[in-house]
């Protein structure tokens, strides 16, 4: 009986002694430094472990207008990681016996209908949110961005976009299904996505803060204004993506979320999501390569569940997920053998929350984490590199020919099979073009770059500048494309065909 007790006693110490290891002071002296070598307006961070959220960081400035610093309670739009929330809302409507996981979306929803028929009448509700459909990573994402669209409306009209690889063969990242599946799951609870989540998982997690609309967000008197490469910008509305990117959270709210998932989906005794789900939401559905980063760096395997990504890092199985929005970047993980996770809200164009992920579960374990940020910064001065050797390259592109035909001959409406219309007209003597679903964002003076060429500045601060190309036969103006170069958004797929 005494060796047994010395035995527990030894491991209570052990135990004791490897959570006071965590060096909170440190670690947080840490954020603040990458916060200022990664030169970012503001960042909040909050670390959960054992059911405690046992580091909050918040440093920097929400807005240039106000200087004020972030807190525990400060929104950020956190784009992506609203994912997780769709793939647990479809999931209790499984549990309910509302919806199963191999039905056909159109059992739900009878009007979804894609190029390929039978891709549109295969299609399942668990395909929906695990990245297999056949589309190219990011396609059909200008139907939502900035758009007058509804949901609806952007899902229908991604039936012009041809998919790019054979049906669940690929992982090809796409936001337009998880918007279906926000659909789904208002056709068969009766209440709108936001009504769900507000319902079914913000309200019994007290995540009152957390709003998934932007006329409440961006009224709200405690919030991150969002930045690109160190300007402040003006807000958009993300509504019509609603269950693949909408909501706005804090680290206070984020924390609750993440040690819901490391609680088995319990609340206060109610367990709202059960584990059969959670291990179905973190079972890999569609696998990704590693590559050298990864393996060097104890990676693997990688791929995707269902609304997380899910990898091995160092023996340790980890489920995460990345948000990013014009002017926001988030990060979440999980180690749920440890209940360890970590949350990041920034509120500028940068690779520190996905740098934070791997520097936190370092210093969970012990070891050196200080070196991320500066392998994350090299590889930043690397990117920017790349990008100004390509913003010259592409002023090469610009013709010295004159135009041949007069102004007039341009003028007109055109329209994408896909996207909708466009307009070329005068605005006193400035040629202009508008790309009229997205107004806002997509509207600025032509001016000539080459013989059927022209310069399109837009007034989209994320984008680069366009070069507009028109298609000219015997004279006669038939249509233009769009060269708009970017890792986001697929101008290359559009084109327009005058009308």
């Amino acid at each position: 009986m005494v060796k047994k007790s010395l035995f527990s006693l030894a491991l209570l110490l052990v135990a004791f002694t490897g959570q006071s290891q965590l060096d909170t002071v440190g670690f947080s002296e840490f954020i603040r430094s990458v916060h200022r070598d990664f030169n970012l307006p503001s960042m909040s961070v909050a670390i959960v472990k054992d059911g405690k959220t046992i580091l909050t960081e918040h440093v920097g400035i929400t807005s240039n207008t106000e200087s004020k610093a972030p807190d525990e309670y400060t929104l950020y739009a956190i784009a992506s990681l609203s994912k997780a929330f769709t793939a647990a809302s479809m999931a209790m409507l499984v549990e309910e016996g509302k919806v199963n996981w191999k039905d056909p979306v159109k059992k739900h929803l009878p009007w979804f209908q894609l190029d390929d028929q039978y891709v549109s009448e295969h299609m399942t509700v668990e395909d929906l949110l695990c990245h297999r459909s056949g589309f190219k990573t990011f396609d059909g994402d200008l139907l939502w961005y900035g758009t007058d669209y509804s949901t609806k409306e952007a899902i229908e009209r991604l039936r012009e976009r041809p998919l790019e690889y054979d049906f669940r063969t690929q992982f090809g990242y796409q936001n337009l299904m998880f918007m279906t599946a926000g659909e789904v799951i208002a056709a068969a609870s009766g209440m709108t996505w936001s009504e769900f989540v507000q319902t079914r998982i913000l309200d019994p997690l007290k995540m009152n803060r957390t709003t998934s609309n932007f006329e409440n967000f961006s009224v709200d008197k405690n919030i991150a204004k969002p930045f690109i490469h160190g300007s402040e910008v003006f807000m958009l509305s993300y509504n019509n993506s609603a269950a693949t990117a909408a909501l706005n959270s804090c680290t206070s709210d984020m924390a609750r979320w993440l040690n819901f998932w490391l609680n088995d989906g319990i609340v206060g005794g109610d367990t709202l999501l059960s584990k059969s789900s959670i291990n179905k939401i973190w079972s890999l559905h569609t696998p990704l390569g590693t590559g050298s980063f990864d393996q060097s760096n104890g990676t693997y395997f990688k791929g995707y569940g269902l609304g997380w990504f899910l990898m091995d890092y160092k023996g340790q199985k980890v489920a995460h997920h990345g948000g990013g929005l014009p002017g926001y970047i988030t990060k979440v993980a999980l180690v749920d053998e440890a209940e360890f996770g970590v949350v990041v809200l920034t509120n500028d164009m940068s690779s520190a929350p996905a740098m934070m992920m791997y520097a936190a579960i370092d210093w969970l374990n012990g070891e050196d984490y200080k070196s991320w940020s500066k392998t994350f910064l090299e590889f930043k001065e690397k990117g920017e590199g790349r990008k100004e050797k390509a913003k010259t390259e592409r002023l090469k592109t610009k013709e010295d020919t004159p135009l041949t035909l007069p102004i007039s001959d341009y003028l007109g409406e055109y329209e994408d099979e896909m996207y909708g219309k466009a307009e070329v007209l005068l605005d006193g003597a400035d040629m202009v073009m508008v790309l009229k679903p997205a107004k806002e964002l997509f509207s600025g003076k032509l001016t000539p770059w080459g013989k059927h060429a022209f310069r399109f500045d837009h007034n989209d601060p994320f984008l680069t500048y366009g070069v507009v190309k028109f298609k000219v036969v015997l004279d006669k103006v038939k249509g233009f494309e769009v060269d708009l170069p970017n890792d986001d958004f697929h101008f290359d797929k559009l084109y327009f065909e005058r009308k």
